[in-house]
């Protein structure tokens, strides 16, 4: 009977095994065609990356992935070898490419997770992962990767897979291979890192980009310190190392510090350009691109630019966050009311956990989720996980638990019910916050607050109008959420920022500041529409005769668009066109007068430029030196004939690639421009004017904070506060700012650019008047102060109480 059972069982064991030794040969051959040639697996060459400086030679971008000389086996550390190992696979040197052990661990993942099961992989299998496969987590792919795995092995020696491995595998930061990897973290070669460094290298095989000791130094250490005690476990280290490098504290250089400063827009646009010049090997050759941009004053706009967003979002109240409890599972709540938290790597790592753990789902999960949300450089975003009303906590991006308690200070979370509406004041956080609700969190005052990223957003740009260097650049509020270059990519209505610019084609056409036009009610009739347009001034009164500078100080709409009428849209447009709006972009009717134009912030300021610089037209640029590795000069600006390479261009035959890699840096298409696009007198004119106006009622009392008096600057506020705007200057600075939302909708009823644009202005130019020299608003030659009758626009011969001084031509007295 045994023997019948025995006889039976072998031949149902015979069966299976030829069942499925047939079914892996058929899955063989069948995949056999999509299966990659093994001898593509390549390997890393030197490459170093291409960074972009400020003026002043902080790191604002580094574009490129760092690559070194591929070490051979002998020239690898045996520490650095053994921590691989330990972290990895160490049996790697006795397997055939494939893990049986961690295979069936997988598997039995698979079986209780899905398709998003990861695991089981040996360092062969990850060559193959790594170049010759897609990322995809599929059960084909798998399969795939097992026999690629059997395939490499037998084309490659252990050695050999191992130097392809550490010389090529992704560790972070835009570092490939051990050797770029020392250099990026420790400052070191290979041959110079210790033990405990060692260690930490080898712990970011798996998940680089997530935990690494720039984003997560206490995750990182945590998973060092597994490493470590791996390597111990495996006679690697002795315990008298062991005990060394775990209470070995990560120390990484300065300059690691990713950016020294938030410049990413520039920055991109400066990668963008240096590419189409230069090719790919600007990526791989090591240059240094110094920009314009001044450190403390790109600083000082970042912060101007938060504070303010944040403050105008307080404003208008509370909105619905992003809540994730459906896609977290119960397991993941769960696990946090039993308090096991069995998702997460503990502090001290546990020991006898397999590697395959430190990839559990939910761990994954919750990065993605935080991912998917804007990171944000002074915040920290989390996951609430419970809820009551004087508190809650919350689990964050470095998965720490963090709980806050309610105060007053939350008053201002009023429900958001439109722009210009908001609910009930909230009584506790309940009435704020779900579980499972994607927050972010702030510290003020070392005290951990609750807070909301604004919607609106905001750019800035500022520079010298003699020279045409930027001296800051914010192209959007958050990078990382948006790439959009809000600077010179959009194109919102100017609305009343554009006035100044029909004022100064009237004052080049015989008007003068003390020009009387009729501040009445006034009814166009459009034929087209076969509608009425009826214009109104903001404060829906009407002033009756009203000065030009008066009118321009108060942003009058009637008075300007009756000036307009006078002068004529086309000859208007003719003059507006010298400061670089192009003719054929402003409209040709008289909305013109109110800024119906859409311009970029960049134009805008462009134009502002010529009122600062005595009538001269600035062509931004934003790039001064170029050097190679070696420190030599590629491009220099300063040694650039700007007119004989603009009149070279002139003629498309002569351009060479040599000539285009010379040419300036600049930000618009160039103007070109040698002598005043507009009388200098009339520049000064309207200089004044904005001098009055940006010091005058609710501009002066922001305005007067900055103990100056020597600038001049217009606002502006589009129908509904769609777009706001500031632009302000002197002769030596010239910043304009603009504040919206991307999807065009309002800011708000009450929300106009003294409101949102000008404080930011104002807290920006605090700190760039420190570096700007005092203007003394010279009069230039051929315009003087006269004694005039305010009533009557006349000269006055008296000092009557109706009469102030004024400016004039020369030759119009």
């Amino acid at each position: 009977m045994v023997s019948r059972l025995l006889e039976l069982f072998l031949k149902v064991a015979i069966f299976v095994a030829t069942f499925i030794g047939i079914i892996i040969l058929s899955t063989y051959l069948y995949l056999l065609s999509e299966l990659p040639r093994v001898d593509n697996v390549d390997q890393s060459k030197l490459q170093i990356p291409l960074k972009i400086y400020t003026s002043d030679e902080k790191l604002i971008g580094e574009f490129g992935e760092k690559k070194r000389r591929p070490l051979g086996f002998e020239e690898i550390p045996e520490d650095l070898k053994n921590a691989f190992l330990a972290a990895e696979d160490d049996s790697f040197f006795e397997h055939r490419g494939v893990s049986y052990p961690s295979l069936i661990r997988a598997f039995s993942q698979y079986i209780r997770v899905g398709l998003d099961a990861t695991g089981g992989g040996t360092i062969t299998m990850q060559v193959v992962r790594n170049y010759l496969l897609t990322r995809e987590k599929k059960v084909r792919r798998k399969i795939k990767e097992i026999f690629l795995a059997f395939h490499l092995e037998s084309a490659f020696s252990k050695e050999e897979i191992f130097e392809i491995y550490v010389n090529t595998i992704f560790l972070g930061n835009r570092s490939y291979g051990i050797e770029a990897a020392a250099n990026t973290y420790f400052g070191k070669s290979v041959g110079e890192l210790t033990v405990a460094e060692s260690a930490l290298i080898a712990s970011l095989a798996q998940l680089p980009s997530r935990v690494n000791p720039i984003r997560n130094p206490d995750r990182t250490k945590a998973r060092r310190n597994w490493v470590l005690y791996r390597m111990k476990l495996l006679d690697f280290i002795s315990e008298q190392d062991y005990q060394t490098a775990i209470n070995s504290e990560i120390n990484l250089p300065i300059s690691i510090n990713n950016y020294d400063l938030e410049a990413s827009h520039l920055a991109e646009l400066a990668r963008f350009e240096v590419i189409n010049r230069y090719g790919i090997r600007a990526y791989e050759e090591g240059w240094s691109v110094y920009t314009t941009v001044d450190s403390e004053l790109q600083e000082s706009a970042n912060e101007a630019i938060t504070k303010r967003l944040f403050e105008y979002d307080k404003r208008h109240g509370w909105r619905e966050k992003s809540n994730y409890i459906d896609r977290l599972g119960d397991e993941f709540f769960k696990s946090i009311e039993s308090e096991d938290f069995n998702f997460l790597l503990s502090q001290d790592y546990v020991i006898q956990s397999d590697p395959i753990n430190y990839q559990n789902i939910s761990e994954e999960l919750l990065r993605d989720i935080f991912e998917e949300n804007p990171f944000i450089q002074s915040h920290q975003r989390a996951i609430v996980i419970e809820v009551w009303d004087s508190g809650f906590t919350a689990i964050d991006e470095q998965f720490n638990f963090e709980t806050i308690q309610w105060d007053d200070s939350y008053s201002w979370a009023r429900e958001f019910i439109d722009e210009n509406r908001r609910g009930k004041a909230p009584k506790g956080f309940m009435d704020l916050l779900d579980v499972g609700d994607l927050v972010y969190l702030s510290a003020e005052n070392d005290q951990v607050k609750l807070d909301q990223i604004p919607q609106a957003q905001s750019s800035l740009i500022s520079f010298n109008p003699k020279t045409g260097e930027v001296l800051s650049y914010v192209g959007g509020s958050v990078f990382n959420d948006s790439q959009f270059d809000r600077v010179r990519q959009s194109y919102p209505q100017s609305g009343s920022v554009f006035k100044p610019f029909i004022y100064a084609s009237a004052f080049s056409g015989g008007y003068n500041p003390s020009s009387l036009i009729n501040d009445a009610p006034i009814i166009f009739e459009d034929e087209n529409l076969e509608t009425f347009w009826r214009p109104e001034n903001y404060s829906g009164k009407f002033y009756g005769l009203t000065t030009l500078r008066e009118a321009l100080v108060q942003s009058i709409n009637i008075v300007s668009i009756k000036l307009l009428r006078e002068i004529g849209i086309k000859e208007s447009s003719e003059t507006v066109d010298n400061f670089g709006f192009g003719l054929e972009r402003l409209p040709q009717d008289l909305s013109l007068a109110l800024g119906s134009g859409n311009f970029s912030p960049a134009e805008v300021a462009r134009g502002f430029s010529v009122f600062a610089n005595d009538g001269m037209i600035s062509d931004i640029h934003y790039v001064s030196q170029i050097k190679d590795k070696n420190g030599d000069i590629i491009f220099d600006h300063s040694e650039i004939d700007v007119v004989n390479i603009s009149s070279i261009s002139a003629f498309p035959w002569l351009n060479t690639v040599q000539l285009d890699a010379s040419k300036p840096y600049f930000l618009l298409p160039p103007l070109n421009k040698s002598d005043p696009v507009i009388d200098p007198r009339v520049a000064f004119m309207v200089k004044d004017i904005l001098k009055e106006a940006s010091q005058r009622g609710s501009n002066g009392r922001l305005t007067r904070y900055l103990e100056r008096k020597d600038f001049a600057g217009k606002t502006g506020t589009t129908n509904d506060a769609v777009s706001t705007w500031f632009s302000g200057f002197n002769s030596n600075i010239v910043t304009t700012v603009w504040v919206g939302n991307d999807d065009f909708e309002s800011l708000g009823d009450n929300e106009f650019g003294s409101t949102t644009a000008l404080p930011i202005w104002v807290d920006y130019m605090n700190s760039a008047f420190k570096k700007v020299d005092v203007d003394e608003f010279t009069l230039p030659d051929g315009i003087s102060y006269v004694r005039i009758n305010k009533k009557t626009g006349e000269l006055s011969k008296s000092a009557e109480d109706e009469s102030y001084f004024e400016l004039f031509l020369s030759e119009d007295l």
